[in-house]
């Protein structure tokens, strides 16, 4: 391909765009636990979450729509932030702008299942233990390992 030197890498990348967005529409995201079966799926052991979590960097998009991130302290504790871009809470257009943090805690169950707690200043406390899964396209994680009709939910750590 031939590209004119001011406009070609614009075009290159509009182009490229394109065809990512395209494709994004295209392929639903897992809803279910069942959904994950193309993935891969691999349900990470206690053992292996006392290794992978501390310290890890997370994140996750919630139904509502708000993006959160936090980082797993070592000793069980982190500060989670929130874009709060759905506002609950009542929160005003200016203090959705700056986004809310808000302390939790995290620890691994005896059932090796992803436990946290958050304790949201204006909404009720927060507090689920999840399975989590790695995937040929990143982590999940899921109320249950045996239910294929459960929902899972994106969970990123470390940048996966």
């Amino acid at each position: 391909m031939r590209f004119v030197a001011s406009h070609g890498r614009h075009a290159m990348v509009a182009a490229a765009f394109s065809v990512f967005a395209a494709t994004a529409a295209w392929a639903d995201p897992p809803a279910l636990y069942g959904d994950l079966d193309p993935l891969k799926p691999e349900k990470l052991s206690k053992a292996q979450l006392e290794q992978l979590l501390p310290g890890a960097k997370m994140s996750r998009v919630v139904a509502t729509g708000s993006t959160h991130i936090w980082t797993n302290g070592t000793d069980g504790t982190f500060v989670i932030s929130s874009d709060n871009k759905s506002g609950i809470g009542g929160a005003s257009l200016a203090r959705r702008a700056a986004g809310v943090t808000a302390p939790g805690t995290w620890h691994v169950s005896p059932d090796g299942r992803y436990c946290v707690t958050v304790e949201w200043k204006t909404i009720p406390t927060e507090d689920w233990c999840r399975y989590v899964f790695k995937t040929t396209d990143g982590y999940f994680s899921s109320i249950t390992d045996k239910d294929r009709s459960a929902k899972v939910y994106r969970l990123v750590i470390n940048g996966n």
